[in-house]
């Protein structure tokens, strides 16, 4: 397999962030998405690839992949978004194929990055109970975690990022 590359993403990236959450296997879209969906609208992916890199970011996992706009093709993505000060929300999704080889973790890694870079004291996520893959992911960063119930039935894992040095990708 062609090695993964993890890059911030850019506007270029929205046709085939669109891409990667159409080819995302149903369940992998339910659980990141908290329902059935077919993947993102192409609104909805030229947003996410409209980050302004200090308050809102996102990160891709690619691989070489000729035929593919720029030669690659999106395996990865994670995205941050505001909420609140010294917070950020983090979602997260891998490809399918890929999925239990590190790539989550390298683009937790990138996230974790940025916001120490950023000073941002704490990640969000938030998930579905029955995600045991996400749990693990989150906790094996590391980091101090605290997971509690929302009201809408799922769970908040909130990530204490010691806003200092950047973690090493």
């Amino acid at each position: 397999m062609e090695p993964i590359r993890i890059r911030p993403i850019r506007p270029t990236d929205a046709a085939g962030l669109e891409a990667f959450y159409r080819e995302l296997g149903d369940e992998s879209r339910r659980l990141r998405f908290f329902g059935v969906t077919a993947g993102l609208s192409g609104t909805q992916s030229t947003r996410f690839c409209s980050t302004d890199h200090a308050h809102r970011e996102g990160f891709v996992a690619t691989i070489r992949e000729p035929g593919r706009p720029h030669g690659e093709r999106i395996v990865g993505h994670v995205c941050l978004e505001p909420a609140g000060p010294g917070r950020a929300e983090v979602a997260i999704a891998v490809s399918d194929a890929v999925q239990r080889q590190g790539i989550g973790t390298s683009l937790m890694r990138a996230a974790i990055g940025w916001a120490r870079r950023h000073r941002i004291s704490t990640l969000s996520a938030t998930m579905l109970p029955t995600n045991p893959a996400i749990h693990g992911l989150l906790r094996s960063l590391g980091l101090p975690a605290r997971s509690r119930p929302t009201e809408l039935g799922t769970i908040a894992l909130d990530l204490a990022v010691d806003p200092g040095p950047a973690l090493a990708a």
